[in-house]
Order: structure tokens, then sequence, then C-alpha cells
């Protein structure tokens, strides 16, 4: 989130990855003539504190929308999907390559000037397995060939991928000093953006003061002299989404995400600043050699004995829809509906039967076993919110009476993460409530394929050899052919129940005293009004 960039958008550059993620939208107002306030302070709440101020060591979905603040990217998207630029002025792209002229007036917030050499550094940084980085082969291949001279940038690599603008375009550029050393921006920024962080109460608040300096966004965007921009924005961690709705009714906010039915009680009372839909529910099996969801039967029937209308319903507390695509993040680049025609359909009998072909059979007490093992599912998921932890008990009751044991492992964010992250967690968690959310299919392949952790992302060891070749073949695409045959790769994972996404919910961001004053919908400056 920035002064001038739309709610969630940030999520566009760095991965919503969480149990249940949230946020993210359209603007909604537009210039309604208030009188700007000068020099104002805008009081900005989210759901839990960020962690690591350092996108590219931290894909939590709260910290993009603390980062957006105090850095820029490349270039930005409209809601046709099409880049915009930003630090770029022009650029080239193909499924291997892109090639960006950058501007050179951008400043960092330590002085410094943003060079291209910078600016190619903060990729190189990502792509060297030496530094961990979870944006690794998300956002930047590790064998990707990264070139600048004193005007430009070329990202090469070896696979193609008809959408990587959309990771590299909109990813958080950090100046050197930080890449020299990420601690120092831990609970710190050093960017180029409007504003730059003056405190870090861990937990409790953050303090961003704007710089008076700036004047180098995108052609008709706001500057650091214009009338109503903030000086200040706190961002404070407000966990309780009624607190959050009383502190915009009572204008103790400007600005909040609030959902459920708490945000019935605000609609009409306060104004609607963004919308838009996020993945929010979705199973993971692991496929790891000697785990029982290795076997696609074993996985299909699980999911068969799953109710995921009634699940979609109690996670969004009866605010969503059911999911349909791995990418349904803003700007939607790609818009098809492969998992409602594909996943698994509800029929317990039949999942009872799979499950008695694949030898889990029940014993005397009801409870499933092959040769001396009981069917019991170590299941991960991230205790957020009373909805998550009812979707996961509901989970257990359904495969419960298929005679299925779950063993829950609920825990918050940070822990969740850890857990899922272990070298070879796949052969310990069986299931994993996960979402993903980013608006291209192709960069959240990291946690569909590939290595698992600490050498890649792929948490559930899946191994579909027929989905990994459609997606080779989608990506020699562009275009509407790209979508399409997206479309027919993400059908094989559904069809095999190696991910199955069952809820998108809808996210609204409300606001008092602020308006939406932008150059078009996806690029707004935030205004604060009397």
């Amino acid at each position: 989130m920035k002064a001038y960039k739309m709610i969630g958008l940030a999520a566009v550059g760095a991965l919503a990855l969480a149990g249940c993620a949230g946020g993210g939208g359209s603007p909604t107002g537009g210039e309604t003539g208030g009188e700007p306030v000068i020099d104002g302070t805008l009081n900005f709440a989210i759901t839990r504190d960020p962690g690591m101020l350092f996108t590219s060591l931290n894909p939590s979905a709260v910290l993009s929308s603390v980062t957006p603040w105090a850095y820029e990217s490349l270039v930005y998207f409209d809601t046709d999907g099409t880049a915009k630029g930003w630090l770029a002025t022009e650029w080239e792209e193909t499924p291997t390559s892109l090639h960006f002229e950058v501007r050179d007036d951008a400043v960092c917030s330590d002085g410094t000037k943003l060079t291209a050499e910078t600016i190619a550094n903060n990729f190189r940084w990502i792509a060297d397995p030496a530094n961990n980085s979870t944006a690794i082969n998300l956002v930047v291949p590790a064998d990707a060939k990264i070139e600048n001279d004193e005007s430009s940038v070329t990202i090469t690599t070896t696979e193609p991928d008809p959408f990587r603008i959309t990771a590299i375009g909109t990813m958080p550029i950090y100046c050197q000093a930080a890449l020299d050393d990420p601690k120092s921006i831990a609970t710190s920024t050093n960017g180029t953006g409007l504003y730059q962080m003056t405190e870090a109460v861990t937990g409790d608040h953050y303090t961003l003061e704007r710089r008076d300096e700036y004047a180098t966004g995108p052609e008709g965007a706001p500057t650091g002299s214009t009338p109503g921009v903030p000086q200040t924005v706190v961002i404070s961690i407000v966990e309780n989404e009624s607190t959050r709705a009383n502190l915009l009714l009572s204008k103790e906010l400007n600005l909040a995400t609030v959902t459920g039915p708490d945000a019935d009680r605000l609609e009409g009372q306060v104004d609607v600043y963004a919308t838009g839909k996020l993945l929010s529910g979705g199973i993971l099996y692991s496929q790891a050699e000697g785990m029982p969801t290795a076997d696609r039967d074993v996985r299909i029937a699980l999911t068969k004995a799953l109710n995921l209308d009634e699940l979609m319903q109690v996670s969004s507390a009866g605010k969503g829809e059911r999911a349909q695509r791995l990418a349904v993040a803003n700007p939607q680049v790609c818009q098809y509906d492969a998992a409602g025609p594909n996943l698994p359909k509800m029929d317990v009998a039949a999942a009872e039967k799979m499950l008695d072909e694949a030898g889990w059979v029940k014993g005397a007490d009801g409870k499933r076993a092959k040769d001396g093992k009981t069917l019991d599912l170590e299941f991960a998921w991230q205790s957020k919110g009373a909805e998550t932890a009812a979707t996961a008990e509901m989970m257990a009751d359904q495969w419960g009476a298929i005679g299925v044991g779950v063993n829950h492992h609920g825990a918050d964010y940070g822990a969740f993460i850890e857990e899922i992250s272990k070298p070879g967690a796949a052969t310990v968690i069986d299931t994993i409530m996960l979402s993903a959310n980013f608006p291209v299919p192709s960069a959240l392949m990291v946690y569909f394929t590939g290595e698992t952790p600490p050498k890649g992302n792929n948490f559930a060891a899946l191994n579909n050899p027929k989905f990994d070749e459609l997606v080779a073949e989608a990506n020699q695409h562009t275009g509407a052919e790209a979508c399409a045959a997206w479309e027919t790769a993400e059908a094989e994972m559904y069809q095999s129940a190696d991910y199955v996404p069952f809820a998108m919910t809808s996210g609204k961001s409300f606001s008092q005293g602020v308006e939406a004053h932008g150059i078009d919908e996806f690029y707004t400056a935030m205004i604060l009004v009397k």
C-alpha cells in the first residue's frame, strides 16, 4: 500500500502466501473535490505484523501493504493487465527475456542515486541461491542472466514464461545499501518511494514520513509537495476485525480492510476505497514417497469426502465463492474457470470405495488402516481467525466420517511457514491448507512443482509429469493462447487433486477522510480531505 498506489496492488509483486489471505482490489473512489488536509497524518490498519521488511526474504501478504509506501517498481499494471511505466521508461519482452530502459532521476532515501546497476542487483540478489531468497524462481529463476549498462537492465531466462514481466516488473526495488546489508532494513526502509520509515515498534505500529523532495512517480502522479498527500503515515497492527471497524466508524482510522459481518455494518457508514478478490482456501496433499496421499486415488477420495461448497461458506464467513483458478489477484491477466469443472465432486460413497480399493479399509473401530498403519492425516494450517479454524475442524469432521483421522497443526503465520518449510516437511505433513495469490499462474509454479525446501518451495513435494508437460507447453505461448493453455494445465492439476482450491473471497478496504485521486484506475493518489 502506498500513498499513490491502490491497496493490495503490491501483492502483484509480492507473493500473498497464507492459510487465508486477504485484501487487494481496485480503487472505487474518485475525485470528490474535498478540501485537502495539508501535512496531515493518515492512519492505516493492517491485520498482523508484517515481519522482516524485505520482500526478497519475506513472502508475507501483509508486507505487501507496507513496503510500497517506501519502494517503487519498474512498472505497474492497469485493470486490463497492461504494464505502465514507473522506474522503467520503456521495455521489450519475449517469453524468455525482458529489457528495461530505466529512469536516471530516482533518489534513495539515504541520498544515493538509484542506478541501473542497483536495479539489476536487486534481481541478482534474488537469483543467488546463497541468499535463500523466498522470491527465487518465483520472481527470478536461479539460472537467469542479468545484465545492465548505464541506462538499462536485461534479464534473460532459460525457460519461457509469457507473464514474467508481472513478477519482475512489480518487484519492489531496494537501494544498494539495503542489498549489501538486508538486516539494515529489517525494521526500516531504504527505497526511492514517497515515504521513509522513521519508527518501527514490532507488533504495534510503523511510522513513515513523507519525502518532500520526491518527484519521480509516473507522469501525472503526485509529488512530495502535492496538496493533501499525508505528511505522516502510521500503520497500526489491529488484528481484530470488529476493532478495525469500530476505529473506522469513530474516525480514528482513515483506512483499513474489513471482511465478514463487520463489513456489513460499515456499508453506507464509511466509504469503500477498494475492492478485490483473492484465493482464500485451498488444500495441498503431500506426494512425498511413502505418504498415503502420494497415491492419486487417495487424494481424489479425500477430496470427494469434502463438501467444498460448505468449506467455502465457512472459510469466507458466507462472503466468498468457489475458487475458479490459481491466479485471481488483480490485475487478472487470465480469466477462466478451470477448478469448477475439474475438481473431484463430492461423493462420500465413491470416496469410501476408492479408499477400500487402495487398501485403506475400516477396522472394527471404524478407522481406516493399511498394513497395520492407520490413516491419520497430519494437517497444517494457519491459525488466523475463527473462520480458518472452523474450516479446518469441518474438514477433519468430514474426513472422520469416512474413517480418516486428523492431527491438527494449527499455528500462527510465522510458525506455520516455518513448519511447512522445514527440510523433509512433506514426509511428515500429509495435508496443508494454503492459499497463494498472484495475478498470473506461472509465478505460482514454485509451489506446485520443482524442489522441496530448502532448495525450493514445493512444500508438498508435488510431482505430476503430465502437469509439468502442459505447463511447459503453456509457457511457449503469449496472450490469449497462453491463458487457454494454462487453463488446460490447471485442469490436470485439479483432476489429479494435486491442489484443491475451494474458496476465493472478496475483500473491501474502507476509508474515512481519504480520496482516491488517480491518473488511472490502478494508480491512485491517496489524498487526505476534510
